[in-house]
C-alpha cells in the first residue's frame, strides 16, 4: 500500500527562524495601519444611508451635490447615472430608497431613454409602498410604454393595475402550445407588434418618428381584434407545423434549399448592418429642410388650374344655339339640367364642376388635345365663344375660374422635402460606409468587362443585320 501524503508543514529551521520573526512583525504593522484607517473614517447618516468614500474620493454628500448640479443642467441622463452612484454609496432603505429610484427613473424618461426608466419605476414600487408615488409611477409606467413603443405590452400594464383582468385574457393567459412551448396571450402581442415594427422599419428614415408612432398605434388597433389575432395565430401556427416538418424530411439539406438560406441570410444580415451603421447618420433637421426648400422654391409650385362646368349636346348646331341662349341671359344651370346629355350634369342640375389641369385629361368630358389651351384662354366667369367637338359630343363650356401657378408653402411640402433628403443622406452615409469595406475585403467590379459584353452582343447584332440587307 502507497504511503500517506504527508500534508503537514515542515519544521522551521533554524536559519529562518530570525527572517520569519521580522516578517509577523511586518505584516502585524501592516494590519495595524489598515485598522486605523478605518478607524478614521466618518460614518454619519446622509440621505437614510452610511456615508462612504468612492474610488474617485468622493463622500456620499459630494456626489449628492454632483447630481443635483447636472439635473438641474437638464443632463438628466448624466444626473441618473450620478444619483446610482449614490445609492450603491449609501445603505439606504425604505421609503427613501423608494424615491430615489422614482426619481432616477422619471431622469430616464426626461432623457427619452424610457427603456431604461421603466426598471427604476418597478423597482421603486417594490422597495416601498409611498402613498405619494403610486399614482405617479402609473402614470410614469404609462408615458414610458409609450415612449418606448411597448403598445401590447402596455395594455397589459394598465389591465393589471386597474384590476380588470377579469374582462378579458389576462396577459399569462395560454392562448396555444407548440409541442412543451406554450404562447401566451402576451406572447401573442409582441408577436403582432413586431411584425408591425418589422413592416414600418421601411419607412423610418422617411418619417418623422411621432409619425411613426401614430401609425404604429392605428396598426395596433386594426388587429387587436380577436378575430384577427386568431387569424394571425392560425397562420403561425401553420408555419411552425410546416417548418418543423420540413426539417424533419431535411428539406434543409437540399443544395439548393442550401443556397437560397445562404442568399437570404447575406441580405438580412447586410440589411440590418446598414441599418445598424446609418441610424445615427442619416439625420434631417428642420434647418436642413428650410435651407432646401428656399433653394428649391421654383421647384414647389401649384400646376395652373380652372374649373369649368358643361353642357353636352349632339351637334354642332344646337350647341351654338346653347351658346346663344346663354349669351341672352339664361342660366347656365337651368340649360344643362334641360339639354345636357351627361346624366351626371343633368341630376346635380348643372352644377357639376369639372377640375382642369394643365396638361392632364379633363373628367368628365371626352377627349381634345386643344380644350385645355381654350379653357386657359378663355375669361373666367364666361362660356366659350365655340363649341368644341369631343369623341362624345359637343361641348359648351363655362370657364368659372382660373388660376395660376402658386408657391406651395413650407407646410404644404414638408414631408416631401424630408423625404427627398432622407434620401439623399441615405445614399452618400451608404456610398461612405461601403467603399472602404470593398477595400477591405479586395472586392472588384469589372465593370468594362460588363459593358464590353453588353455591346459586343449589340455588334453582332448589328453585323447580323447588315448581312441580311
Amino acid at each position: 500500500m502507497a504511503d500517506k501524503l504527508d500534508f503537514s508543514l515542515p519544521a522551521p529551521q533554524a536559519k529562518r527562524s530570525a527572517a520569519n520573526a521580522v516578517i509577523i512583525v511586518l505584516l502585524l504593522a501592516v494590519l495595524a495601519v489598515g485598522i486605523v484607517n478605518l478607524a478614521g473614517l466618518k460614518f454619519g447618516r446622509n440621505g437614510g444611508g452610511d456615508q462612504v468614500v468612492t474610488t474617485e474620493g468622493l463622500s456620499a454628500k459630494q456626489i449628492e451635490e454632483l447630481a443635483g448640479k447636472l439635473e438641474s443642467r437638464n443632463l438628466y441622463a448624466s444626473a441618473a447615472e450620478v444619483w446610482q452612484e449614490y445609492l450603491a454609496a449609501t445603505s439606504m432603505s425604505g421609503e427613501g430608497k423608494a424615491r430615489l429610484l422614482f426619481r432616477i427613473g422619471d431622469l430616464y424618461l426626461k432623457a427619452d431613454q424610457a427603456e431604461k426608466a421603466i426598471p427604476y419605476f418597478y423597482r421603486s414600487e417594490m422597495v416601498a409602498k409611498v402613498s405619494d408615488l403610486e399614482p405617479q409611477i402609473n402614470a410614469k409606467l404609462k408615458d414610458s410604454f409609450e415612449k418606448a413603443g411597448q403598445f401590447a405590452a402596455l395594455r397589459y400594464e394598465i389591465k393589471e393595475r386597474i384590476g380588470s383582468q377579469g374582462e378579458q385574457e389576462g396577459a399569462g393567459t395560454v392562448v396555444a402550445e407548440i409541442g412543451q412551448d406554450k404562447i401566451t396571450a402576451a406572447g401573442l402581442d409582441g408577436m403582432l407588434e413586431r411584425q408591425i415594427d418589422a413592416q414600418l422599419s421601411q419607412y423610418a428614415a422617411m418619417a418623422e418618428p411621432e409619425q411613426l408612432k401614430q401609425q404604429k398605434q392605428a396598426m395596433l388597433s386594426q388587429v387587436n381584434s380577436p378575430q384577427n389575432k386568431l387569424q394571425f395565430l392560425q397562420s403561425m401556427l401553420a408555419e411552425e407545423a410546416l417548418y418543423r416538418e420540413a426539417l424533419a424530411q431535411q428539406v434543409d439539406a437540399d443544395p439548393e434549399v442550401k443556397e437560397l438560406l445562404r442568399d437570404t441570410n447575406r441580405r438580412l444580415l447586410a440589411q440590418r448592418l446598414l441599418e445598424k451603421e446609418l441610424a445615427d447618420k442619416v439625420v434631417v433637421s428642420d434647418s436642413d429642410m428650410q435651407t432646401y426648400y428656399q433653394a428649391n422654391k421654383g421647384s414647389y409650385m401649384t400646376e395652373k388650374e380652372a374649373k369649368i362646368s358643361h353642357i353636352l349636346v349632339a351637334a354642332e348646331p344646337q350647341a351654338k344655339e346653347v351658346i346663344e341662349r346663354l349669351n341672352q341671359g339664361e342660366e347656365f344651370a337651368t340649360l344643362a339640367k334641360e339639354l345636357s346629355l351627361d346624366a351626371a350634369t343633368k341630376e346635380a342640375g348643372g352644377e357639376i364642376t369639372a377640375a382642369v389641369t394643365e396638361g392632364r385629361a379633363i373628367p368628365g368630358i371626352g377627349k381634345n388635345e386643344d380644350l385645355a389651351g381654350k379653357i386657359f384662354g378663355g375669361e373666367a366667369g364666361k362660356v366659350l365663344a365655340e363649341p368644341v367637338k369631343t369623341d362624345k359630343g359637343w361641348e359648351v363650356i363655362l370657364v368659372r375660374e382660373v388660376t395660376g401657378p402658386q408657391q406651395k408653402t413650407f407646410e404644404q411640402v414638408s414631408q416631401e422635402i424630408r423625404s427627398t433628403l432622407t434620401s439623399q443622406k441615405r445614399q452618400e452615409a451608404q456610398q461612405r460606409l461601403i467603399e472602404p469595406l470593398l477595400d477591405k475585403y479586395n472586392i472588384i467590379l469589372h465593370r468594362d468587362a460588363i459593358m464590353k459584353e453588353k455591346t459586343g452582343d449589340l455588334d453582332k447584332e448589328n453585323k447580323n443585320d447588315d448581312s441580311k440587307e
